[in-house]
C-alpha cells in the first residue's frame, strides 16, 4: 500500500468525496483560538471550502461526537467555570470528582452542552452521520488483534473506517503515519515523513 498525504494550503476539495475530520480539527473550528496561527486559519479555510461544496460531505461516526463534545465540555467550558469559582475564593481547588459531581449537575454546564450541540448541528446539512461497523465490518481480528505502534485505539479505529470506505482524513496528528488512506495535513511530522519516503536520499 502507499502513503498519500497532502498539504492543506495547497489543497483542492473535490466533489464526490466524503470527509473525515479528526477530533483535533473540529476542535480547531468549534474552539477556534483568538489569535489564530497561520495552521488554525488554513484548516478553517478548509474546512469552509468543504461546508461550500454541496457535492461532498463530512462524515461523523459517534465516536468522534463523543470525543469532541467531551473534550470541549472538559478542557474549555469546565476551565471556565473553575476560574469563575476562583474569582469568588482564590483558594478554591477542584478535587478528582470535580467534573462528574459538581461541573456537570451545574447550569453552566447544561448551557456549554447545549450551546456546543447546537454549533455542531448548525453545519447538519454538510454533515452525514455514519455507522461506525463495530460488529459487523470489524471484528475483533480488525481491531484488538496486533494493535498497531503509534496510534491510539480511536485513531485506529478511525483508520480502519476510513480506509475500508474510502474517506479522506484531515487531521493534524502527528501520529497518523498510515497507508492505504488518503490524508490532508499541516502537521509538520508527517508532511516531513512523506517527503523522505516518497524522494529518499540515495546514499552514493
Amino acid at each position: 500500500m502507499a502513503y498519500n498525504f497532502s498539504k492543506v494550503d495547497f489543497y483542492s476539495v473535490k466533489d464526490n468525496t466524503n470527509y473525515f475530520l479528526d477530533a483535533n480539527i473540529w476542535l480547531k473550528i468549534l474552539v477556534p483560538k483568538i489569535n489564530a496561527t497561520y495552521k488554525d486559519k488554513q484548516y478553517y479555510n478548509l474546512f469552509e471550502q468543504i461546508i461550500a461544496n454541496t457535492k461532498c460531505k463530512i462524515v461523523v461516526p459517534a465516536l468522534v461526537l463523543s470525543e469532541v463534545i467531551n473534550r470541549i465540555l472538559r478542557d474549555v467550558h469546565m476551565g471556565k467555570f473553575i476560574s469563575k469559582l476562583k474569582k469568588a475564593n482564590p483558594e478554591f481547588k477542584p478535587d478528582s470528582g470535580f467534573y462528574k459531581n459538581v461541573f456537570r449537575p451545574s447550569e453552566e454546564f447544561i448551557i456549554a452542552y447545549t450551546m456546543v450541540c447546537y454549533e455542531i448541528k448548525n453545519f447538519h446539512t454538510s454533515i452525514q452521520l455514519i455507522p461506525d461497523g463495530l460488529g459487523t465490518d470489524f471484528k475483533f481480528k480488525h481491531i484488538l488483534s496486533d494493535p498497531p505502534k503509534g496510534l491510539d485505539f480511536n485513531d485506529y479505529f478511525y483508520y480502519n473506517i476510513c480506509k475500508k470506505n474510502n474517506y479522506t482524513i484531515i487531521t493534524d496528528d502527528k501520529d497518523f503515519w498510515v497507508e492505504g488512506v488518503e490524508i490532508v495535513t499541516l502537521s509538520q511530522t508527517l508532511l516531513d515523513k512523506s517527503f523522505a519516503f516518497n524522494f529518499p536520499v540515495v546514499k552514493e
